[in-house]
């Protein structure tokens, strides 16, 4: 049979005893993420910012998911309250990119006419981490859709790319700077204090550590997507997090049956969404969402247009529950 490195190291620490532990069933430490994270910072504010995010929150109306989502993100109160007084002026396309950068079905995703693509053969991980931050953070996906900033507040990543001389007039320009700020960030001190080569992608080990989605920590797991017993609990805890909204970067691969080279991770897509039998797939090279079918999750399928037309599932980074 052939096989894929991350399937081997999978099968070796089961037999080792040293397969990592799951989060319960239920997950209920994940369950209302960012209605939670809203809560929260009501609580702790002072009279006056809390009444202003409940203000906030009132203003949004029927799109409060995307006010609960700018509060988890960490921005500070009066950017939250700018946007909730500004949501209803930005324009219908724009509030679309900012409720849904994701998009909500399957087919090319665009945002302004501009095709959400990564920026080159090295690039699919940080086109992937991008999405998944303006997902969870409605100020990056205010900045990638309009360029603004509000009430003097800038996210980190729109820092970096302006510091760094990218440049930033146009959708597509800031969409690719996103993803070359991303990738330095993911690839610097990626080997202790060596710099992983960019020529090489982004490690997956790194998109553990560089993720910043709600205040959250995340872990890499290896995928032998040979065995239906390893691979269903691992599905399952990616259900539960995109049960709350939580994206789920999937590294992919070939496997031995295309050459040595094939069977380390090769590309990163990101699950967006759970169909009940599958998932839809952000897939950064077509710059579309995919279809992909659990039945499709098994060492025989064949190169997988959902795979970025690789054939195997390699590696998941999940969302684990912060240390307190």
């Amino acid at each position: 049979m052939s096989w894929t490195l991350t399937a081997v190291a999978a099968r070796a620490a089961g037999l080792l005893g040293l397969s990592e532990r799951r989060p319960p069933e239920d997950a209920a430490s994940l369950d209302g993420l960012f209605e939670r994270a809203f809560q929260r910072a009501v609580d702790r504010a002072s009279a006056a910012d809390a009444k202003a995010l409940e203000v906030s929150r009132d203003q949004m109306a029927d799109d409060a998911a995307v006010l609960h989502r700018a509060v988890a993100s960490g921005a500070p109160v009066p950017a939250v309250a700018a946007l909730a007084a500004g949501w209803e002026s930005l324009g219908e396309e724009t509030r679309r990119i900012v409720s849904h950068p994701q998009g909500e079905g399957a087919g090319a995703l665009e945002w302004g006419g501009v095709r959400a693509r990564q920026v080159d053969q090295t690039t699919c991980g940080a086109a992937t981490m991008g999405l998944m931050l303006m997902v969870g953070d409605p100020f990056v996906a205010l900045w990638i859709a309009t360029g603004r900033s509000l009430a003097g507040y800038e996210p980190s990543e729109a820092l970096h790319a302006e510091a760094e001389g990218f440049e930033t007039l146009t959708i597509a320009e800031r969409w690719h700077a996103l993803q070359r700020v991303i990738h330095a960030q993911t690839t610097a001190s990626a080997l202790g204090p060596v710099a992983w080569p960019r020529s090489l992608g982004t490690p997956p080990w790194k998109v553990d550590d560089s993720t910043r989605f709600a205040g959250l920590r995340f872990r890499g797991s290896l995928v032998d997507d040979s065995s239906p017993d390893s691979l269903a609990p691992l599905l399952a805890h990616a259900r539960r997090a995109l049960g709350d909204g939580i994206p789920v970067p999937m590294f992919t691969s070939g496997d031995s049956s295309l050459g040595l080279d094939s069977v380390i991770p090769r590309h990163v897509v990101l699950l967006v969404a759970d169909t009940g039998d599958g998932f839809l797939v952000y897939e950064p090279s077509a710059g579309a969402v995919l279809p992909l079918a659990d039945t499709d999750l098994h060492p025989d399928a064949g190169r997988l247009p959902a795979l970025g037309q690789w054939s195997r599932a390699s590696w998941l980074v999940l969302p684990v529950p912060r240390r307190s």
